[in-house]
């Protein structure tokens, strides 16, 4: 029986280093206990991850009607304000990487670096949200870091990735 040999040109997530479910429920659980242990971080109605979801949907639309494939990379916050994470990319394929943010999310920038640790693409303006289109150069394992502005009030933010195979549009 022959087998195939494409390969779909979309990225594989490459895992970072992720804490234990452990952890992140010790964390979780201190965080919302009655004691003074967090007492700087203040949770609002304000502050909602689905505000987030919505938002980076509503980045993406443009993005989807040029021919992007659209999908969920992560969820985040200002209270662990660093995410990186790994994408393997192939030479020719057009990506774009959206942050959405809730209203509590004072900013975001995104920082892109290709496969030898050059920073090929970034987004550090100050409205809040941010976005990078570009072309992979190269076969290889890109890094990608959305760090968020620390505040007094934990704002969220998401992040989508859209892949399509170069010249589609």
């Amino acid at each position: 029986m022959p087998t195939s040999a494409f390969t779909p040109p979309y990225p594989k997530l490459k895992a970072m280093n992720q804490p234990s479910r452990t952890l992140v429920a010790v964390i979780t659980l201190l965080a919302f206990s009655t004691t003074q242990v967090f007492p700087q971080v203040i949770f609002t109605p304000s502050s909602d991850p689905k505000e987030s979801r919505e938002d980076a949907r509503k980045i993406a639309v443009k993005f989807r009607d040029r021919g992007y494939n659209i999908t969920a990379i992560a969820n985040g916050n200002n209270f662990n304000s660093l995410i990186e994470f790994d994408l393997e990319l192939t030479k020719g394929l057009d990506c774009v990487i959206m942050v959405g943010i809730d209203n509590a999310m004072p900013d975001v920038d995104l920082y892109v670096k290709d496969d030898v640790g050059n920073m090929i693409a970034q987004d550090t303006r100050t409205i809040r949200r941010a976005c990078v289109e570009f072309t992979a150069s190269s076969n290889g394992v890109y890094t990608f870091t959305v760090k968020a502005t620390k505040s007094e009030v934990i704002g969220h933010f998401t992040i989508l990735g859209g892949f399509q195979p170069s010249g589609y549009n």
